[in-house]
């Protein structure tokens, strides 16, 4: 069995990848590329957002691809873009599964609760200090 089969099978507070975010280096060519040749929707664009820019795409019913501008955006040494952000993992009970983390030691570095006041995110490092999320419907309560 996979390490994803471990992570999503029944029982356990990971259900599945929300989405995964993507740092990009020009916001508008990134766009142009998920919509229009993997053909995912734009549910949120950022273009016209001052800063840091973040555009959110995917199928109509579900968010997949999280972009983020830098435009200082460098390439790595195989020549290959570095430019994962983070990996966001759904979850049934977003507050019990962080409150079962911060008990095995997590600390988190960011919460966000979405404009609607629906969904829920906190943010956290691995051991590495690549950056995870668990991120959920609010009010949903499973047991774990």
């Amino acid at each position: 069995m996979g390490l994803l089969s471990k992570l999503i099978r029944e029982g356990t507070m990971i259900k599945g990848i929300d989405h995964v975010a993507i740092v990009v280096s020009d916001m508008e060519r990134s766009i142009k590329f998920y919509s229009e040749v993997l053909g995912l929707e734009i549910h949120h664009d950022g273009r016209k957002e001052g800063g840091i820019k973040k555009s959110f795409l995917g199928t109509k019913s579900r968010t997949l691809v999280a972009l983020t501008e830098d435009v200082h955006l460098g390439k790595g040494v195989s020549g290959f873009v570095q430019s994962v952000g983070h990996i966001a993992f759904r979850v049934d009970d977003v507050e019990r599964a962080k409150d079962v983390l911060r008990e095995k030691g997590v600390e988190f570095i960011e919460e966000k609760v979405e404009k609607d006041a629906n969904r829920k995110a906190y943010h956290f490092l691995d051991p590495d200090g690549f950056e995870l999320e668990i991120y959920g419907e609010i009010g949903q309560k499973a047991v774990y």
